[in-house]
C-alpha cells in the first residue's frame, strides 16, 4: 500500500491481522502541518476474480463495477459511509473495504484497472486544517469467503466497538407504523384535519403521526422562504401545545417536520444570519446557515429543545442535513468562527442539540433520512428512513434492505406509501410487501380511503406487529444484490419469513416449525422446496388476510403453491418424513 501526505508529516504504517481474518490498515500522521487543503491518500491494488457487483451506502439501483477513472463514491458526516463492498454472483464477498474517518469528506475511488484486469483502489481523505499535529486513519479490509451481507453487517460493528461511535438508544415506538402527512396532505392542513386524520389513523393501528413542511407557513407554494423562524403559522395551528395534547389523547405520539440548514428569505432570522451562511439556494428562497458559528449552533438547538419542551412533541424530523457541506462560495474561516471543518461543526450541532434534548425527553424519537445515515450520525438519530420515492415500492425495498445491512439496531423506516384511491387493493399491497423489513411510514389520505384498501392495510399491519422483533432485527438475507433483491429472508430458530418479489422463485424450506413465504410479485403461484420429505398444514392467505385455502400437503422435491398476488404461505411442519 502507498500513502502520501500532501502537506508535511511523519508517517507510519503498520498492519494489525484480527481474530476472525480481517485486517486493518493503520496510519499515522505526527508533526502533521497544518494545511487548510491537506489530503492523505492511500493506494493498493487487488486481481478481479469472481467479482459481480459492487455495494455501497448510496448506491440505490446502480450495482455496477466503475472503471478506476471515475470519479469514486464520496461521503462525510452529512453524506452516506466510507464502505464499499464487492460480492459475486451467488453473494458471497469478494473484498469489504471501510474507513474510520466518518466525519470528513472521503472519496472511495475503487475500480477496474482496464490494462491488466486489477481493481484499482484509491481512497482519498480532505483532511484540512488538523486540530491537532497527529492524526490516524484504519482502513478496515475484509476479503473473507463469507456473504456480503454479513461482511458489511461487521463493518457497523467494527464502527461502533473499534472505532467509538456508539449509536443512539432506540425506543420500541421508534419501530411502530407512523403515519405521515406529507404526500397526503403537503402543506394544506389545519389542526382540525390533523386531528380528524389521527383519529383515523389511530383506529387502523398507528402508533405515530409526523406533521411535515407546512405547520410553520400559511404559504402553500412549497420552497423553502418561510423556514428559519420555527413559530405555528396561526392559521392553521392555533394553539400547538393543545393542539399536541388532543393528539396525545388518541393514544397516538407526535413528531415534527424541522429543516435544519434553511433560513428563507422571507423569515425574521433572515436578517440575523444573512452574513452567516455557507451558500444560498435562490430556487428554493432560502440560505444554508453556517454552522461554524457557535451562535447559529446555539439558535439551532435551543428551538428543538424548545419545541420539544413547549408542544411536548415525542420526536422531531429533522430533515436536509446533507446540505451542509462546502460551496465555491463559502466563506473562508474567520475568528469568530470555532470550527474550520464544516462536517466537524455538523457533529458539535447534534452533539449539543442531543443534550438538550434528552434533558427534556429521554426517549426522544430523531429522524433522519437517506443520504444522511452514516455511523456518525447513527449517534444521534435512531429512525433511518428511505429517500423519498413516492409510490415507488422498489425504491423502497431496495433503500430498506441497504439501510438494514449497515444500520445495526437503528430503526429503518420506509418511505411514506401512497397510491392513487383507484388502485387494486392487491396491487396496492405489493408496495407494503416491499417495506416489510422495516417500518412502515404511510401518507394515504384516510378519510377517502377504500375499504378494502383499509382490510388490506390492517391484516399487514398486524402482520407485522405479530413479527415485529423478527422482520425488523433479526440478521437479513438478502438475495441477488445486483437484482435488487428479489428475494429477502429473515428468520430465528422457530420461524422463517421470505419476501419474494419476483416471479418463479424456489424457496429451500429451513429446518424451523414454521415457513412463511410472502408474494411480493404479480404471480399467482409459489414454489418450495424441502431439503426432506415433509409432512406439513400449508394455509394460504389473500392480501386481506382472508383465508383461501388450508390442507395438509405432502412436500417432497419442488411444490408448486398456488397463492394470491400479495397474498401469503404459511407452512407449518407436522413431521419430518424417515
Amino acid at each position: 500500500m502507498k500513502v502520501t501526505y500532501s502537506a508535511k508529516a511523519n508517517i507510519t504504517h503498520r498492519t494489525q491481522q484480527l481474530e476472525d481474518g480481517r485486517s486493518v490498515e493503520v496510519i499515522s500522521l505526527t508533526q502533521a502541518e497544518h494545511a487548510q487543503d491537506a489530503q492523505l491518500v492511500l493506494e493498493w491494488s487487488f486481481p478481479i476474480l469472481d467479482i459481480a457487483g459492487r455495494w455501497h451506502p448510496n448506491c440505490r439501483f446502480d450495482r455496477s463495477i466503475k472503471a478506476d477513472w471515475s470519479y469514486g463514491e464520496k461521503s462525510m458526516s452529512a453524506v452516506s459511509a466510507p464502505v464499499i463492498s464487492f460480492f459475486n454472483e451467488e453473494g458471497q464477498n469478494r473484498g469489504t473495504f471501510a474507513l474510520s474517518e466518518t466525519l470528513k469528506e472521503v472519496r472511495m475511488s475503487l475500480g477496474v484497472h482496464e490494462e491488466d484486469g486489477t481493481m484499482n483502489c484509491m481512497v482519498v481523505v480532505s483532511l484540512g486544517a488538523l486540530d491537532s499535529d497527529c492524526y490516524e486513519l484504519s482502513l478496515l479490509c475484509d476479503d473473507r469467503n463469507v456473504r456480503y451481507e454479513q461482511a458489511i453487517r461487521e463493518v457497523g460493528l467494527w464502527w461502533e466497538k473499534d472505532c467509538g461511535l456508539h449509536p443512539a438508544s432506540v425506543p420500541e415506538s421508534a419501530r411502530e407504523p407512523m403515519y405521515s402527512f406529507w404526500y397526503s396532505y403537503h402543506q394544506q392542513f389545519t389542526d382540525e384535519e390533523i386531528e380528524a386524520e389521527c383519529k383515523r389513523a389511530k383506529e387502523l393501528g398507528f402508533g405515530t403521526v409526523i406533521v411535515d413542511d407546512g405547520w410553520q407557513t400559511d404559504d402553500t407554494n412549497r420552497g423553502y422562504g418561510f423556514c428559519g423562524d420555527w413559530k405555528p403559522a396561526t392559521g392553521k395551528i392555533k394553539d400547538m401545545r393543545k393542539h399536541v395534547e388532543k393528539v396525545h389523547q388518541m393514544g397516538l405520539k407526535y413528531l415534527l417536520w424541522l429543516s435544519v440548514p434553511y433560513v428563507g428569505i422571507h423569515s425574521e432570522m433572515w436578517k440575523h444570519f444573512h452574513n452567516k451562511l455557507i451558500g444560498m439556494d435562490w430556487q428554493q428562497n432560502t440560505g444554508i446557515l453556517d454552522i461554524r458559528y457557535p451562535e447559529v449552533r446555539e439558535y439551532l438547538s435551543k428551538v428543538y429543545a424548545d419545541a420539544v419542551k413547549d408542544w411536548d412533541l415525542d420526536g422531531l424530523k429533522l430533515d436536509f442535513i446533507d446540505e451542509f457541506y462546502q460551496r465555491k462560495e463559502t466563506p473562508a474561516v474567520n475568528e469568530q468562527m470555532d470550527c474550520a471543518c464544516i462536517q466537524q461543526a455538523l457533529d458539535k450541532l447534534l452533539a449539543e442539540t442531543m443534550e438538550r434534548l434528552k434533558k427534556e425527553k429521554q426517549d426522544i424519537l430523531i429522524e433522519f433520512r437517506q443520504r444522511y445515515i452514516g455511523p456518525s450520525i447513527r449517534r444521534y438519530g435512531n429512525i433511518f428512513r428511505v429517500c423519498d420515492c413516492p409510490d415507488s415500492g422498489i425504491s423502497n425495498r431496495v433503500g430498506i434492505v441497504d439501510l438494514r445491512l449497515l444500520s445495526g439496531n437503528t430503526a429503518v423506516h420506509s418511505d411514506m406509501l401512497m397510491w392513487n384511491k383507484e388502485e387494486k387493493a392487491e396491487i396496492a399491497s405489493l408496495q407494503v410487501i416491499d417495506c416489510l423489513f422495516g417500518t412502515m411510514q404511510f401518507s394515504v389520505r384516510l378519510d377517502s380511503m377504500k375499504e378494502e384498501h383499509k382490510r388490506m392495510l390492517k391484516n399487514y399491519m398486524a402482520f407485522m406487529q405479530r413479527h415485529q422483533e423478527l422482520l425488523q432485527q433479526a440478521p437479513i438475507i438478502a438475495q441477488e444484490p445486483q437484482n435488487l433483491y428479489p428475494q429477502v429472508c429473515v428468520q430465528n430458530e422457530r420461524t422463517e419469513i421470505t419476501a419474494l418479489y419476483s416471479r418463479n422463485r424456489v424457496v429451500e424450506l429451513g429446518d424451523t416449525e414454521e415457513s412463511i413465504i410472502v408474494n411480493g410479485s404479480a404471480a399467482t403461484a409459489v414454489f418450495v422446496e424441502s431439503k426432506a420429505p415433509l409432512v406439513a398444514q400449508v394455509t394460504v392467505f389473500d392480501c386481506m388476510g382472508t383465508i383461501v385455502c388450508s390442507r395438509q400437503m405432502n412436500l417432497s422435491a419442488v411444490e408448486k403453491i398456488i397463492c394470491p398476488i400479495g397474498g401469503r404461505v404459511e407452512i407449518k411442519s407436522k413431521e419430518f418424513v424417515q
